[in-house]
């Protein structure tokens, strides 16, 4: 019987690798377990020349017996494989067949899988370290805030500062409207005190300000450590971005290196024995047996003349 199967989505060396496979020591020592070729092979009602003679060959000679009965025929213009197998019945070549199949698909398998293995194992475990590295500045900055008791050491000083200067503001003005009411009323009346109330509260104000800037003296000095922390947090997430796009790439050159087999043509029952060709082997046995008495009567002929 004869059948095709056909890979897309690679070159030709895992077709030549599948093809060499099926005819290898280890698809004949599959097919033997799956299957008991040699039981196949040594069927009572064969006659004795075709059979296979031992009952428990070596594996080399199995395979040599196993070669006899198929062909395996890559067709590299098509990239289409051709497979015929031939047995003593024809559900036994069926089965031989459609196994043999299922065994190039499981080394097909095995291929994706080793593809698989050495193009992402790779990049993944870069995607890993970059993603460590990237909770382990995140834990860092964590410990720092806890520490500290700041969210961000940078903003909390700006806001000090920004915070002095407008009470500073407020104060010269202030101090420019207690000048022009002195100006014009006593010293003692009611809006000059409300001012000079104010311009006490604001001088209280920055200067309990100033005393928490010298407080917090040590937020100040630990800006360079935040600043250091936010670099490193920059650069582990551009490293992961990286990382992760290079796993997404080694996973779309996986998918195109992808092999697949597809099955032209199915498996099918033969409905006439191919072998022995009965004609040709009596019209072989008539010319040979016909030479033979030729040859026969020669050499007798020639032993009579020779006697005379």
């Amino acid at each position: 019987m004869a059948m095709a199967a056909a890979s897309s989505g690679a070159g030709l060396a895992e077709n030549f690798a599948v093809n060499t496979y099926l005819k290898s020591h280890d698809a004949v020592d599959s097919l033997q377990q799956r299957l008991n070729l040699v039981a196949m092979y040594r069927h009572p009602d064969i006659d004795i020349l075709s059979r296979l003679f031992y009952a428990h060959p070596t594996p080399e000679r199995l395979l040599w017996y196993y070669l006899d009965h198929i062909d395996v025929v890559f067709h590299e213009d098509t990239g289409v494989t051709t497979l015929d197998v031939r047995a003593f019945r024809p559900e036994e070549a069926k089965r031989i067949a459609e196994e043999l199949l299922k065994l190039g698909e499981e080394r097909i398998n095995e291929f994706n899988r080793l593809v698989n293995e050495n193009t992402i194992k790779a990049a993944d475990e870069e995607v890993t370290i970059a993603e460590n590295r990237v909770k382990d500045v995140q834990h860092r900055m964590t410990v720092f805030r806890q520490r500290s008791g700041d969210v961000d050491p940078t903003k909390s000083s700006i806001v000090g500062i920004s915070l002095i200067g407008q009470l500073e503001t407020e104060l010269a003005q202030s101090d420019t409207q207690l000048a022009q009411m002195l100006r014009n009323l006593n010293a003692s009346s009611p809006q000059v005190l409300t001012i000079k109330q104010r311009i006490k509260a604001l001088n209280e104000e920055i200067e309990a300000q100033r005393r928490l800037t010298q407080k917090t003296k040590g937020v100040y000095a630990n800006i360079a450590d935040y600043d250091e922390l936010m670099l490193d947090r920059e650069f582990a997430q551009e490293a992961y971005m990286t990382s992760a796009s290079e796993l997404e790439t080694a996973r779309a050159a996986a998918r195109q290196q992808q092999v697949y087999v597809v099955r032209v043509v199915e498996p099918n029952l033969p409905g006439m024995a191919t072998y022995p060709r009965v004609f040709l082997m009596i019209l072989a046995v008539f010319v040979g047996s016909g030479l033979t008495f030729m040859i026969g009567r020669l050499l007798i002929t020639g032993m009579r003349e020779h006697a005379i």
